[in-house]
């Protein structure tokens, strides 16, 4: 046996280092050396034991946003070589249901599976993954700034559903990294006006580097004033408070996308905001195809720069230093990688 370390949660509160048996790349699939992996909310969940059952199978590698290099191409595999730069998509959706015929992979119907959650993920010195979710990066690409291209296609998802153009109004409500990632895409759509929502004083500041025309701290100011001044409003606050405050910015006739997962069990929307302002509202989840061809070309044109977002690094073995600094809001934590 060729063994890899990687990091395993064997069920909730149970995590450690293990020695397992490196993958081999099978048919149609690709072998990838790890370069960096971010750790999300969702991988604290799978930890916690929080995320909704249908959407984990302990035991279980996780690392669902990753780039590393291909080391091995299994059979019938075109257009990989040993040496590319790559990321990956996370749901291994099925291709034939309807929602995947539609073009919309992220919502497949066949049993929910996604790399780190179902499927061993990028914890790890190597990962497998189907080859036809593997989309090359340029030679030279930063491969740390690459591993947040997952959570920038989820961004991406969520403005391809609505109709952008130039000189929006457009509101984001919540500051951690999707809604940084959000105010980065925004940004190039060239809007008249681009506020950030948020509660922690330096992820505003970074927001404004990032293109936010203004910035609002909510613990200091007063919501009220920018109350229906926006077309288009991005909620990524995961709070239950996030969707409220999204619809209130919103214009009658706007639009507001919904990305934020509180894991609340009690409402938190007004109802009747939606039909009486007339609001498109849209939910997202995860991430197609499209949503990933689109982040993935922003990157390599340098026109979507990631990498002010990485906070901390840490080796692999240092697992747990990085969860605690997460977990830890006094620590300035935005995106802790770990480089397997």
């Amino acid at each position: 046996m060729t063994a890899m370390r990687a990091v395993r949660v064997e069920r909730p509160g149970a995590i450690g280092m293990v020695e397992v048996e490196r993958p081999r790349a099978g048919p149609g699939e690709a072998l990838v050396a790890v370069a960096a992996v971010g750790i999300c909310g969702s991988d604290v969940e799978l930890l916690d034991g929080t995320r909704p059952a249908p959407y984990v199978r302990y035991p279980v590698v996780p690392g669902h946003e990753w780039a590393g290099t291909v080391t091995e191409v299994g059979p019938g595999v075109a257009g990989l070589s040993p040496g590319d730069r790559v990321v990956a998509e996370g749901f291994r959706a099925c291709g034939a249901c309807d929602r995947c015929k539609e073009g919309r992979t992220n919502l497949c119907s066949a049993d929910y599976a996604e790399t780190g959650f179902t499927h061993p993920g990028a914890f790890a010195e190597f990962v497998a993954v189907p080859a036809r979710l593997v989309h090359r990066l340029p030679a030279d690409a930063d491969l740390e700034a690459a591993a947040l291209l997952e959570p920038a296609a989820c961004v991406g998802q969520g403005l391809l559903e609505v109709e952008l153009r130039p000189g929006l109004r457009a509101a984001v409500v919540g500051a951690g990294t999707l809604g940084l990632l959000a105010v980065a895409m925004l940004r190039l759509t060239s809007p008249a006006r681009l506020t950030l929502v948020g509660s922690r004083a330096g992820r505003l500041e970074l927001g404004r580097k990032l293109g936010a025309t203004e910035v609002l701290d909510i613990r200091n100011d007063d919501l009220d004033r920018l109350e229906g001044g926006f077309d288009l409003v991005f909620e990524a606050a995961n709070r239950p408070s996030g969707g409220a405050a999204a619809l209130r910015l919103a214009r009658r006739g706007g639009a507001v996308v919904l990305e934020g997962i509180s894991g609340s069990a009690d409402p938190s929307l007004a109802g009747d905001d939606i039909p009486l302002k007339h609001l498109r509202v849209q939910g997202v989840f995860g991430a197609s195809g499209a949503a990933w061809r689109w982040v993935v070309s922003l990157f390599a044109s340098g026109a979507l720069d990631t990498r002010p977002l990485i906070s901390h690094r840490y080796g692999l073995a240092e697992y747990e230093r990085a969860f605690a600094t997460l977990r830890d809001r006094e620590a300035g934590a935005l995106k802790v990688q770990l480089a397997p």
